[in-house]
């Protein structure tokens, strides 16, 4: 029997069309598919690394199996692997990435960036690629696999936290706060949008009694986003300004109540450092970039500089000073690192990125009607948009710019085809 014959019917079934699957299939088909399996595997095993050019999510090696298998389909069938990737954004996004990763190359070669981290960088690019391609695949077989694969990521950083122990002790934030987030906001939502839009607040107001006040300002932006979601659209334009001034507020009220303390200076710090210092680096070279990681210019002592000064000014201590075997820090904004490793052209997929989850948010918030994953899908694109910021970009970031490029893809499918159900119900 020839390869290609053997082969074509294992390959068939995982094409998803939505001439070929049943609206509703039976429960084990519809949660413990191959997809399904791989969903969850893939989310869960985020949480955990191994040392493998850097620290790598062992959830990528699933996603890179995904990821080859889609290849296959498309080999083998003859047909795109998916309805999600018909998206023309897929296309959009996945060139500029291609752009951004040949600028890497350019910049890595003009700066003479060290081998380990030209690996560090490429690998960081094309790994992204792959996880990308991946969550398209299988969150077009099935868009409940985007639920799933929210529960398989919280579930894996409660696990991780409970056996390793959370980061610097604070269990709330590198815990359980954000699991038990996304919890609230996939069983509140059964009672109704009043009500989704209470927990938000609630939660909100929680992560910011236990000093997580980035994630507590989202819950509550996802609960102004629920109360227009619940407005007739022709009036969620009008009001959306003044609901941001209102959540502005308050969260200058909340952050005033947790400031001064040691512990959120530092942070706060750090934090500008690194935004200060990326900046800077981008203003002396916007073009060709300082390479992956930094590895032959001095950004990162340029940094240190920018932080103990300001350490000095706030009066809070010093900090421990990086050395050349202390670079494994990434700065913590994906889009200035990316234009200031590989000037703009390196940041060409950021910019794509940015733009896609802005109009996501604008199309889910102000033109869609309310429905019970709302909530869970505003947090996750305000996640993706504050990571875009303020977030480094290695490791499990990449997972996470990749599910929210997914859940962009499912987002534009629904509205490209309106008469399919929503995500909830497929």
């Amino acid at each position: 029997m020839p390869l290609t014959a053997a082969v074509r019917p294992a390959l068939a079934r995982p094409v998803v069309s939505r001439e070929t699957e049943p609206a509703v299939a039976a429960p084990r088909s519809a949660w413990w598919s191959p997809s399904a399996w791989a969903t969850f595997a893939a989310s869960f095993l985020t949480a955990f690394t191994i040392p493998l050019v850097g620290e790598m999510p062992v959830g990528e090696l699933v996603l890179i199996v995904v990821a080859l298998w889609a290849g296959a389909c498309l080999l083998f069938n003859g047909a795109l692997p998916g309805p999600l990737f018909r998206r023309p954004f897929l296309g959009l996004a996945l060139a500029a990435q291609v752009v951004a990763f040949v600028a890497y190359v350019g910049s890595d070669l003009y700066r003479h960036s060290s081998p380990h981290d030209m690996a560090r960088g490429w690998g960081r690019m094309g790994f992204l690629a792959i996880d990308i391609v991946a969550v398209a695949y299988l969150f077009g077989c099935a868009r409940r696999n985007f639920v799933l694969f929210i529960v398989g990521q919280e579930l894996g950083a409660v696990v991780s936290a409970l056996l390793y122990g959370a980061m610097f002790d604070d269990l709330w934030k590198f815990g359980v706060g954000a699991p038990l987030t996304a919890l609230v906001f996939l069983l509140v939502p059964l009672a109704g949008g009043i009500l989704t839009a209470l927990g938000a607040f609630a939660i909100g107001a929680a992560h910011f009694a236990l000093d997580y006040r980035s994630y507590g300002g989202l819950c509550l932006l996802v609960g102004v986003g629920t109360l227009l979601q619940l407005v007739r659209p022709q009036f969620r334009l009008w009001l959306a300004p003044l609901a941001l001034l209102a959540v502005g507020a308050v969260v200058f009220e909340l952050t005033g109540a947790t400031a001064g303390t040691t512990r959120t200076s530092r942070s706060d710090i750090e934090r500008t450092a690194m935004v200060q210092a990326a900046v800077e680096a981008v203003a002396e070279s916007p073009l060709v970039g300082h390479g992956s990681w930094f590895s032959n210019t001095d950004v990162y002592d340029n940094f240190v500089l920018i932080r103990d000064h300001m350490a000095r000014e706030a009066h809070v201590g010093g900090f421990a000073t990086l050395n050349k075997d202390s670079r494994d820090m990434a700065l913590h904004s994906q889009i200035l690192v990316a234009v200031a490793e590989g000037g703009v052209f390196g940041g060409v997929f950021f910019f794509v990125f940015g733009a896609g989850l802005l109009r996501a948010l604008y199309d889910l918030v102000l033109v869609q009607p309310w429905h019970r994953l709302a909530a869970l899908c505003t947090l996750t694109l305000l996640s993706a948009l504050w990571n875009l910021l303020f977030s480094p970009f290695s490791g499990a970031h990449r997972v996470a710019i990749a599910l929210a490029l997914g859940l962009i893809l499912l987002l534009q499918d629904q509205s490209a085809n309106p008469g399919e159900p929503n995500p909830r119900e497929q």
